[in-house]
C-alpha cells in the first residue's frame, strides 16, 4: 500500500468514527413542580414551593451534588418571576381594597374588567447530565 492509500484509509477510519466519539449522549430529565394554591407573596407560600422543588430535585439527582446545584440553578428565573407577579398582584389587590374601604358605597362599583390574577402554574425543574 502506498503512502497515499495508508493517509485515504486513515481519513476514512477518522471520518467513519470521528462523529461516534464526538457525539456526547446528553440526558435531560424535566420534572413539572406546581405551584398552584401557593400565595408566593409570603414567605410560607415560597417555602412550600421550595419544599416541592427540593423534593423533586432529590428524586431526579439523588445524592449528585453537581446536579444538585444545576437543577436548582435551572429554577431561579422561573421561582423569581412567580413570586415577582404574586407580589405585584398583592399590591394591586391591597390598593383596591384600600380604595374601596375609603370609598365605601358612595363609590361606582369596579368595572367586570378588573380581574382575578391568573393562577401561578408551576416550576420545571430541568437537569442535564453528561
Amino acid at each position: 500500500m502506498t503512502p497515499i492509500h495508508l493517509i485515504a484509509a486513515a481519513a476514512a477510519a477518522l471520518m467513519l468514527t470521528g462523529p461516534a466519539v464526538a457525539r456526547e449522549r446528553v440526558e435531560t430529565r424535566r420534572i413539572a413542580v406546581p405551584a398552584a394554591g401557593l400565595d408566593l407573596s409570603t414567605e410560607a407560600g415560597i417555602d412550600i414551593l421550595a419544599a416541592r422543588i427540593d423534593h423533586a430535585v432529590k428524586r431526579i439527582c439523588g445524592r449528585d451534588r453537581a446536579c444538585a446545584d444545576g437543577a436548582w440553578e435551572s429554577t431561579e428565573w422561573q421561582v423569581d418571576r412567580l413570586i415577582r407577579e404574586a407580589r405585584a398582584w398583592r399590591r394591586l389587590a391591597d390598593e383596591r381594597a384600600a380604595q374601596l374601604r375609603a370609598c365605601r358605597e358612595r363609590c361606582a362599583r369596579p368595572a367586570a374588567a378588573w380581574g382575578a390574577p391568573a393562577v401561578p402554574v408551576g416550576v420545571t425543574v430541568v437537569v442535564v447530565r453528561d
